[in-house]
This record gives C-alpha cells, sequence and structure tokens, in this order.
C-alpha cells in the first residue's frame, strides 16, 4: 500500500459545560456569525473588554513520566489549564476565521484542514491542522505509546483544538508573547497525554507567522533536525516525497478498511 492517505477528525470532545461535539461541528460554527460565540464556548473562549480567558481541558491515559517512562498509566484522567490575557485593544465583536473541512497535503504531509484567520491589524495567518492518519513526523517510531507515526483520534482531537484555539487568539489580537504564553499552557496538557510537541510548535509559530512566510510542516522540521538526527520518516518524506513503509504499515491500524479503500479508489 503506497497511495495517498486522507486525513480525518480526531475524536469528539467534552465542552466546558459537558456536552460532546465534535471538531468539524466547531469548525463550521466558528466560520459563521451567528454561530461563532457558541463555538468559542465550546473551545472553552470567553473575551470580555479586553480581556481573552481560554480554559482547555483534555481526558485519557497520561503518559507515566513525561519525560522518563513513555507508557501510559491505566488510570484516565482529566487536567485543565486556563490562560488570562489582558489584550491590548478590545477584541472584533467578530473574529475573521475561516475553516473548513477539506483535507490536503502540503509538501508530503496529509492535513485535516486549514483555518485561516485575519489579525486585527490585516494580516493573514493559516494553520494546517493535523487529522488521523496524519504523517506524523515528530513522531516516534518505538518505544512511545502515544506519539506514534501515525497520528491517532485523541492526538488529532488535541491538535485541531490547539489549532482553533491558537487562531482565535491571534484573531482576537493577541501578540506573539501571549500567543507563546497559550502554547506554554498547551504543552503542559501536550506533553503529559500526547507527546506531540513539535506538531504544537509548529501551529504556535503558524499563529504568530503570516502566511506569505510560513514554511511548510516538512521544512520547518528539516530544518530542526540535522540529517544525522533524522527519524527514518522523516528522511523518507525529505528524500523520497513519500511516507516510509513502516507509516503504510503502522496506517492500517488507525484507519478503517472502508477508508482505506475510498483513499485507494480516488487516488
Amino acid at each position: 500500500m503506497n497511495f495517498p492517505v486522507k486525513a480525518r477528525e480526531g475524536k469528539a470532545y467534552k465542552t466546558p459545560d459537558g456536552q460532546t461535539v465534535t471538531v468539524s461541528d466547531t469548525m463550521k460554527k466558528i466560520s459563521n456569525p451567528n454561530t461563532q460565540s457558541e463555538a468559542l464556548s465550546h473551545l472553552g473562549v470567553t473575551m470580555k473588554n479586553h480581556q481573552l480567558k481560554i480554559e482547555f481541558s483534555e481526558t485519557g491515559n497520561p503518559y507515566a513520566e513525561p519525560d522518563g517512562d513513555r507508557t501510559k498509566v491505566s488510570d484516565t484522567s482529566t487536567q485543565t489549564v486556563t490562560v488570562e490575557l489582558i489584550l491590548d485593544t478590545p477584541p472584533p465583536s467578530t473574529l475573521k476565521l475561516q475553516t473548513e473541512v477539506s483535507p490536503f497535503t502540503q509538501d508530503s504531509v496529509n492535513f485535516f484542514s486549514l483555518v485561516t484567520l485575519e489579525t486585527p491589524d490585516g494580516e493573514v495567518r493559516s494553520l494546517p491542522m493535523t487529522g488521523r492518519g496524519t504523517v506524523a513526523l515528530e513522531g516516534k517510531e518505538s518505544g512511545d505509546i502515544h506519539a506514534g507515526i501515525v497520528t491517532g483520534g485523541a492526538c488529532a482531537c488535541f491538535q485541531q483544538r490547539a489549532a482553533l484555539v491558537l487562531a482565535v487568539a491571534a484573531a482576537a489580537g493577541a501578540n506573539s508573547g501571549q500567543v507563546n504564553e497559550i502554547g506554554e499552557k498547551l504543552h503542559t496538557l501536550n506533553d503529559n497525554f500526547h507527546g506531540r510537541g513539535e506538531i504544537l510548535d509548529y501551529t504556535v509559530e503558524a499563529a504568530k507567522t503570516s502566511q506569505d512566510n510560513m514554511p511548510s510542516y516538512t521544512k520547518f522540521m528539516a530544518d530542526r533536525y540535522p540529517e544525522s538526527k533524522r527519524s527514518t520518516l522523516l528522511k523518507s518524506v525529505i528524500e523520497s516525497g513519500k511516507p516510509s513503509a513502516a507509516f503504510y504499515e503502522k496506517v492500517l491500524t488507525k484507519m478503517t478498511a472502508e477508508e482505506l479503500a475510498i483513499d485507494q479508489e480516488t487516488e
């Protein structure tokens, strides 16, 4: 199997008020001015005057030791981080955000969608959203219960929500330092539950950088890792323009046979 795999939506998630919603539904609502406020509440975002507050929760089986033992504990837990920012100016009454479910491939990495925003001063920025089945250039090839070389449903949901929250902050007028602050808090959850720090780093950078100046994730990882320290997957994507054989073996555990059949038919 070596046909392109289309990245899919991650798992559904719980809103702060206990509803179970899908990321795609939140995406649709956040792009519509009439439903944007509902989408923001589903993401745990509140805005009042100059204040932007984010409450972001994650539930799952955390690592035994994020910096050491990369197995997972058996008990499920929920952790929440809170960020409160004072913006220089009140955010626009309607944030300029556009997103739709439209899987695409950029520089040999398959993404679930793209969220595009416009800052209050008119700069356009775009954040690719990883999905279930994404070629995970940050993934570990062995010894990691969560952060493998194919993105799973739980990781995809977290990274998709992180991209939306970061896009919201930038569209509301958060400066680079404030976007970094949000990223640091999200890293706490990512490090505990998912171990995919580099795709989160990339998303934070995209939230601060004009889309005309933002490199692809493949280029971002190529610059971060010299040739001697690149994983087999990263080398394969850079050198051959396609994932390694190990990716296609692993993707069978993340995608259904029906999904893969559709991808093969539409190649």
